[in-house]
């Protein structure tokens, strides 16, 4: 099956959004290269997903991120502040963070509505609101992943500070000239990798 979801940027001043056209067994791990992909994020922060809404029921804490070799495999690693022992010792237990790598959207994401917040970065703290819009059977004419729509250009890294000042500009009317930079990356064979290795990071 293919899962619609619309990809909100949160608190950056007007609407920054993405929709796209996934398979239900995206790991939350592929999940993350096509958002780096889809909001031109370079991928070299730290990232964490949250499940807010599962099968049309509300979540609390259940966090999916990378694995001991990025991350850290618990909350204490991954948090972008200190927990203090106490905290840790009555709460740590019941927080760790499943590896994205063995979970698929499908074990969380199950009916339209199903929530997801991705945050991006946690110094900049870029979040992002992920929604479930619709279930789809898988058209023989595309490829997955793929960008269907798109609302205005995402931020560059590291510029919250920037932002802020409204020292950057992201309006972009031409809506079809993003989704084809995106899709110009899916559409390009092992596309995560050569994304990954691109050459103007920085």
């Amino acid at each position: 099956m293919i899962y619609q979801i619309k990809v909100t940027l949160k608190d950056v001043g007007l609407p920054v959004w993405r929709r796209l056209l996934v398979h239900s067994d995206t790991t939350f791990e592929d999940l993350h290269y096509i958002l780096m992909a889809a909001f031109d994020w370079a991928g070299y922060h730290l990232h964490e997903f949250d499940v807010r809404r599962s099968d049309g029921e509300r979540m609390s804490v259940t966090r999916i991120g990378p694995d001991d070799d990025t991350n850290g495999s618990d909350l204490e690693n991954s948090f972008p502040f200190a927990v203090d022992e106490a905290f840790t010792s009555q709460f740590l237990p019941h927080l760790k963070l499943r590896n994205e790598k063995n979970e698929r959207l499908s074990d969380w994401i199950k009916k339209e509505k199903d929530r997801i917040l991705y945050t991006y970065d946690f110094g900049d703290n870029w979040e992002h609101n992920i929604v479930l819009e619709s279930i789809l059977e898988a058209d023989p004419s595309l490829t997955y992943p793929t960008c269907i729509k798109a609302k205005n250009d995402a931020p560059p890294e590291d510029s919250r500070g920037e932002l802020i000042e409204d020292g950057i500009d992201l309006v972009n009317p031409d809506w079809k000239e993003i989704v084809a930079d995106i899709n110009e990356v899916f559409e390009t064979d092992n596309w995560k990798d050569e994304f990954l290795s691109r050459d103007d990071l920085f």
